[in-house]
């Protein structure tokens, strides 16, 4: 009778580590040559649980996501923060030294790099989410009113949402 080989403690692992990433057997077994009945075998034995290092992956993904959101966000406040503060020392040494720019032009170009800043944070509000805190007050009040309705919806309780209107 002919002597089946074994598979190695290697193969095994980088099998198992692949089914609980989610792939299934049967393409496990094609890929590393191993009869599907003995991985099925093993993975019964051993107790693989297919996907489980799947959900572990993506909430890492998602977290290395927002982690750089908010480094990216931290930046763009910096860069903003610094740019006022520019503005505002520039206007805090003309008001000390009492002198106006003596150009029609230099003033003109001081108003608009401030209006700029100011329309350039707006946008940058929307795009990196910043939120002054009364704005993160009123988020998560709505976010609260939310989960409320959507159990209240859940428990067949009957609920009707208020406006924002209504609030008040």
């Amino acid at each position: 009778m002919a002597k089946y080989n074994r598979v190695s403690a290697e193969v095994k692992r980088d099998i198992k580590k692949a089914y609980e990433a989610g792939v299934d057997l049967i393409d496990l077994s094609l890929k590393y040559m191993v009869n599907y009945g003995t991985l099925r075998n093993i993975s019964s034995k051993e107790q693989w649980q297919k996907g489980k290092s799947k959900s572990i992956l993506q909430q890492a993904i998602i977290e290395d996501d927002i982690s750089k959101r908010v480094e990216l966000r931290d930046q763009v406040i910096g860069h903003y923060q610094n740019l006022h503060q520019s503005n505002l020392s520039y206007l805090m040494e003309l008001e000390r030294t009492g002198e106006r720019p003596r150009v029609k032009a230099h003033e003109e170009a001081l108003k608009n790099r401030i209006l700029a800043t100011s329309e350039l944070y707006k946008l940058a509000k929307e795009l990196f989410s910043i939120q002054t805190p009364m704005e993160k007050v009123d988020y998560e009040l709505r976010q609260i009113k939310y989960e409320v309705g959507k159990r209240a919806i859940k428990d067949g309780v009957g609920v009707m949402f208020l406006s924002d209107a209504e609030d008040d």
